[in-house]
Formats: structure tokens, C-alpha cells, sequence
């Protein structure tokens, strides 16, 4: 995306890294931190899977995560390299409940408790709508 999610928890976090694959939103995402004077906010480019093997490689630890997949969830590696960077806590943003029930069981497996799970009505008057899980190890 555009950053909205990152730059909104900015004020809590040390650093706050999003990642997105399309290249635009990435830059767009820059220019927004930059118009509204953030700083610990970095944006990067690239598959996500790709980009935590990287930050694991890396030794990079994050104390929570957050992920906010396309409809078709995330592919299990993604969820597998996020584990591996050692989160306390997932915040997992989706707007399918098949997948995110698909996803939950993988986490499950990877150490992680879903705690909560808020409905959001983002789409009224239609069938859609936003699910926030959060797990913990």
C-alpha cells in the first residue's frame, strides 16, 4: 500500500519497514511519510517472501508485526519468514475470512495464539469486510 497502516503506528514504534510489491505505492508511500514529517518509516519494493529471508539473513528481529495480504492471504513461506523474525505479536489485516482462517492455522503451528479477532464493517451495505487478528507467541 501507500504507508497508511505503518505511518498511523509510526508514534509507537522505534522503526516501522513496509514492504509492498508494486513500485508506485512504494514511492507514494515516501512522499506521504515525507508530507506529514515521519521519519522512522521505511519503505521498500520487492516480494515479500524475498525481502524477510533477507531481514532473517540479516539477524533482524521486529517486535510485532503487521500484515496486511491481498485477498488470497499469504503464500506460507511469508508467514513461516515473518515467525522467523521473532514478532511478539501479529496484527494480521485481511479482507477474506477464508484465507485468514487458513492462515491462522499455519501460525497456530508456528507458535502463535490468536487472541482477538475485530470485524470491521469497511464496506457498508455490501458483503465485504476487514478481519484484525491478533496473535501472540
Amino acid at each position: 500500500g501507500i504507508g497508511g497502516i505503518g505511518m498511523f503506528l509510526a508514534g509507537q514504534a522505534g522503526q516501522v519497514i513496509g514492504v509492498e510489491v508494486v513500485e508506485e505505492a512504494v514511492a507514494d508511500a515516501g512522499l506521504n511519510a515525507k508530507a506529514n514529517n515521519i521519519r522512522n518509516c521505511r519503505f521498500e519494493a520487492g516480494d515479500a517472501a524475498e525481502l524477510l529471508e533477507e531481514m532473517s539473513e540479516d539477524k533482524q528481529r521486529v517486535d510485532v508485526a503487521v500484515l496486511n495480504p491481498p485477498r488470497k492471504g499469504c503464500e506460507q513461506k511469508v508467514l513461516e519468514r515473518v515467525a522467523a523474525l521473532g514478532p511478539r505479536a501479529i496484527l494480521y489485516v485481511s479482507c477474506s475470512p477464508a484465507s485468514l482462517a487458513r492462515d491462522l492455522v499455519v501460525l497456530k503451528g508456528l507458535g502463535y495464539v490468536c487472541r482477538e479477532i475485530q470485524p470491521v464493517d469497511m464496506f457498508p451495505q455490501t458483503v465485504h469486510v476487514e478481519n484484525v487478528a491478533r496473535l501472540e507467541k
